[in-house]
């Protein structure tokens, strides 16, 4: 009875204890609570079988047997959402609320005669009928277990390396334990008279099942509890010795002469319990990391202080000093070594070691297999799981190379290869050794180190940029002094040439003028008749050279202009001027020539006064005049419109033309100097594109715009000239 009593709690002990465990590591995690509810309802349930086979009274036996049978569809249900989400299967939620309300009402009948009747006692032993619902009751509970089972069986047999250990044990522990308590207790009971030792043997094999999970949660990292068993662990040692330190003291005051008070003295007993918990955990915590090398640590703590340091450090070998001392320090590790690959040669150099011999370290990386392959799968290669990547694989090439690499890792003693990745190449590689416990790596380890290894890849590529910049800076220095000095000198060579170009201009137009201005002259005279009377044949030649003449001295005008405006020799010659007025008179200029190709010219005053501005007004006369006389030139039918509009700091003054427009690039090139629009070149073959040129250098001076807009070839344009007001 005893012995039937201690094992028992000790199971149940033990299974609470995984539950709790378990759903501690991830509550958020489906596999962590259809584990814990699983366990919880297979405590329930074996203590109410335990309960209603021991010595007590027939009615509170019988209560047990029902709440037994109530207990078990809910039980056999959450062992199928256990399979189904360890197996990564999913089900319908409407599926699983037809399966909770089904197991529900079988529950409930469990409490009436519908499931089971009859029940008395027989030799000690509970005995009962089964009733109508019972063939529903087994199949429902009998089609879960093998629903679950079967779910565990094809995700075993599709999965490869550690998930696939982890699936096998899993499956034979929760297997046998399940067939054990369905032939013990359901299917024996209704055909032969099974003796209360025997049927108790269907509670005692939840040890197959504990054992499995505690070997695999162990062995291969299953829902990886042992960072929450070994914290465990600590709090009840710390609570122990809490505990035993209050009896200490309560038996000392027991001995005194004039004890204290109970009521007061336990009160402050559990005051300095309270008080020294802490302090008892965090000595705990320090033997255990120091005298047995557990570690302890805040996932999100190592990776938010390690990110912001590794942002402050662009030094490779300080960067590589920092990595290795985190990953010593939070894991307890006896070595490490860090390389990185060169992109040219594809060769590794040793950036950081501690621990490895050097020679050792360069042996994994010289036949570049250990690179391809982690280049494929993507993530860390743990030694552990060597044997099952060995045992999963093909190619008998790929064998051969893995059986190398684990007999290399064994020899060099290394543990782990984390990769470096940019762009899913590798940049390099962090070989880890053993933790100085000699525990296996832990899945939060993994995750911690993956997470670790993006923010280290990106630390390292910027740490290469960096040197890279930096020696290029180096050597770029001195080149650009020299290329500077160069530059220096040619520019004043190129400053000098530019000012003797414009001189030149200048000196040259000055020449020409005087000759120009004199042929002017001279074929006027002719023409007006002061030399006799001239042929037609001869006075239209003259005409002919007078207008050419006419050209050469726009041109020598605007050359003159111009070198005066580069030489910094151009002054204006401001007064108030009425803006309208100016273009009034523009207008009448230009007015007999558009008549005299049918041109329709509009001017379009605004509707109150402009205000006087300040301003060169032969120089703006001269652009406007340009800007009309190019209209009349490309525009070979309807109208031309000059209109004028206040803006709060400016007047804008546009000359629109129905003419041959003007493409997006040439709406810019313009106004280069001795540059032309297309038409320009089909259309008036005399000119010698400086006329924009000049009035944007006036405008400049003015601190004016000028542009140009036009929807396209054949559809007009619109230049626009802005004065500023001040």
């Amino acid at each position: 009875m005893i012995l039937n009593w201690g094992l028992f709690t000790i199971i149940i002990a033990l299974n609470l204890t995984l539950g709790v465990l378990v759903l501690t590591k991830n509550p958020k995690e489906k596999i962590n609570r259809s584990f814990f509810w699983m366990v919880l309802f297979t405590t329930f349930w074996t203590t109410a079988n335990y309960l209603e086979n021991e010595n007590l009274k027939i009615s509170l036996r019988a209560f047990f047997l029902r709440l037994d049978f109530a207990i078990a569809p809910f039980l056999s249900l959450f062992f199928l959402l256990f399979c189904v989400n360890f197996s990564k299967h999913l089900l319908k939620k409407t599926t699983i609320i037809f399966l909770l309300v089904l197991g529900g009402i079988l529950g409930f009948f469990s409490f009436s005669n519908y499931l089971i009747k009859n029940i008395c006692i027989t030799n000690g032993t509970i005995i009962f009928k089964i009733s109508t619902l019972f063939p529903l009751y087994a199949l429902f509970i009998i089609a879960t277990i093998t629903l679950g089972c079967y779910k565990l069986i094809v995700f075993c047999r599709k999965s490869t390396g550690l998930r696939r250990l982890q699936s096998l044990y899993i499956l034979i522990g929760l297997s046998l334990t399940a067939f054990i308590l369905l032939l013990l207790n359901l299917v024996l009971p209704q055909i032969i008279f099974v003796p209360l030792s025997i049927g108790r043997l269907g509670i005692y094999s939840l040890i197959i099942f504990i054992f499995f999970s505690f070997y695999t949660i162990v062995k291969y990292r299953l829902m990886d509890i042992r960072v929450v068993m070994g914290k465990g662990a600590i709090y009840i040692f710390s609570f122990l010795s809490v505990i035993g330190m209050s009896f200490l003291l309560i038996f000392l005051n027991q001995k005194l002469a004039q004890p204290i008070p109970f009521n007061i003295f336990f009160s402050s007993v559990i005051i300095v319990s309270v008080l020294l918990f802490q302090l008892f955990f965090r000595l705990f915590e320090k033997i255990a990391s120091r005298y047995f090398y557990y570690t302890f640590y805040s996932y999100q703590t190592v990776l938010t202080d390690l990110g912001r340091r590794l942002t402050q450090v662009l030094d490779l070998k300080k960067l590589a000093s920092l990595i290795t001392s985190t990953l010593i320090r939070t894991m307890k590790l006896d070595r490490t070594v860090i390389l990185l690959r060169d992109p040219q040669t594809r060769t590794y150099r040793i950036i950081k070691n501690i621990g490895f011999r050097e020679e050792n370290g360069i042996s994994l990386v010289k036949d570049n297999f250990l690179t391809r392959y982690l280049e494929k799968t993507q993530k860390p290669l743990v030694y552990e799981e060597l044997s099952l990547a060995i045992r999963d694989i093909k190619d008998e090439g790929e064998r051969k190379n893995l059986e190398k690499l684990k007999q290399n890792m064994r020899k060099i003693e290394a543990a782990l290869c984390l990769p470096l990745f940019r762009e899913r190449k590798i940049i390099g590689l962090i070989v880890l050794g053993n933790k100085i416990s000699r525990d296996p790596y832990s899945q939060q380890d993994l995750e911690l180190l993956t997470t670790l290894s993006g923010q280290a890849s990106i630390a390292f590529q910027n740490a290469i940029l960096y040197s890279q910049v930096e020696d290029l800076s180096q050597n770029l220095q001195q080149k650009v002094q020299e290329q500077t000095k160069e530059l220096r000198k040619a520019y004043q060579e190129l400053k000098t040439l530019d000012k003797a170009k414009s001189e030149f201009i200048s000196m040259a137009s000055h020449q020409l003028r005087t000759p120009l201005t004199s042929i002017k002259g001279y074929i006027s005279m002719i023409l007006e008749g002061d030399y006799g009377q001239i042929p037609p044949k001869a006075k239209k030649a003259l005409e002919s050279v007078f207008q050419s003449n006419e050209r050469l001295i726009r041109i020598v005008n605007d050359l003159l202009n111009i070198s005066r405006i580069e030489l910094g020799k151009m002054e204006l010659q401001k007064s108030p001027t009425k803006i309208e007025e100016l273009i009034q008179t523009c207008y009448e200029e230009i007015k007999n020539e558009a008549s005299k190709k049918n041109l329709k010219l509009v001017f379009k005053k605004p509707e109150t006064p402009l205000p006087v501005i300040n301003i060169d007004s032969l120089k703006i006369q001269q652009v406007i005049l340009n800007l009309l006389d190019n209209a009349l030139r490309y525009t070979k039918k309807g109208k031309i419109e000059i209109a004028l509009k206040k803006k709060p700091n400016s007047i804008l003054i546009s000359v629109k033309d129905t003419g041959e427009g003007l493409t997006r690039s040439e709406q810019k090139q313009i106004f280069e100097g001795f540059s032309r629009g297309s038409a320009g070149i089909n259309l008036f073959i005399e000119g010698a594109g400086l006329g924009l040129y000049v009035s944007k250098k006036y405008l400049d001076l003015h601190k004016g715009k000028i542009w140009a807009e036009s929807p396209g070839k054949g559809k007009g344009s619109t230049f626009y000239v802005e004065l500023p007001l001040r």
